[in-house]
């Protein structure tokens, strides 16, 4: 086995999890920043719009295109004719800080840390609807210190995983072969096929002693491409370390 070049990770649940997850705290932690409400709206149907809404919006993209969050919070803002006093970038930051908090997965700073000392490259893939600026502050609070070539999500590139075109531009990023690249992640849809279509190796990673929303379709899963799969990251390095 090669060693590869570089590794790609998807973010949640892969390499950070995001416990009690609430987007009704969202619209609390953003409802403070309101300095104009000339409609007096008030929290409970702005929430309950913004909730509607977005469902809405998620039934009407379909699973493989991404609606921005910029885009959506300017939506519901012009709605009511409501401003903020911050900008849409802070906003973003805010609301999600109040939908939900973000932990590393277990062994993945160690995992990392590994990575560097080997000369692998890393970068980041997901399917989210906030930006990768924000994406960007939070990765760098859970792994302070470690240099990412590139962080992507799909709000940014339209398209979702496993749709080829956002693996594309990761790889044209990198300046490397397909094949010199992994990607890790714990969806056998949007990661495993979606890194396969695109010539990388797709490294599977689930680890039972974590919660996860996506094991339950995996496990009804049966799939005819070429992966590895690992239970853990140290699972993952102790790979590395005996590949030439």
């Amino acid at each position: 086995m090669t060693r590869p070049r570089m590794i790609l990770f998807d973010y949640g649940g892969t390499l950070m999890a995001e416990p009690d997850h609430c987007p009704t705290n969202g619209s609390q932690a953003i409802w403070p920043y309101v300095c104009r409400d000339p409609h007096q709206t008030g929290f409970e149907a702005f929430n309950a719009y913004l909730l509607a809404f977005f469902d809405e919006i998620r039934a009407a993209q379909g699973p493989l295109i991404e609606i921005h969050e910029h885009t959506f919070l300017r939506n519901v803002l012009a709605h009511f004719d409501m401003e903020l006093s911050v900008s849409i970038e802070e906003a973003e930051w805010i609301i999600w800080n109040g939908i939900s908090r973000a932990v590393p997965m277990p062994g993945a700073p160690e995992m990392l840390a590994a990575l560097r000392r080997m000369g692998i490259r890393t970068g980041i893939i997901s399917n989210l609807c906030w930006s990768g600026q924000a994406l960007t502050r939070r990765v760098t609070e859970g792994f302070p210190g470690h240099p990412f070539d590139f962080i992507m999500t799909s709000s940014e590139y339209i398209f979702r995983k496993p749709d080829r075109h956002i693996f594309d531009m990761a790889i044209r990023k990198s300046g490397l072969a397909a094949a010199d690249i992994w990607y890790c992640g714990n969806d056998l849809t949007a990661d495993v096929l979606g890194a396969h279509g695109a010539g990388m190796m797709p490294v599977f990673y689930d680890d039972r002693r974590v919660p996860s929303n996506v094991r339950e379709r995996n496990d009804q899963m049966d799939i005819d491409v070429p992966y590895r799969k690992i239970g853990r990251w140290e699972a993952l390095t102790a790979m590395l370390l005996a590949a030439e």
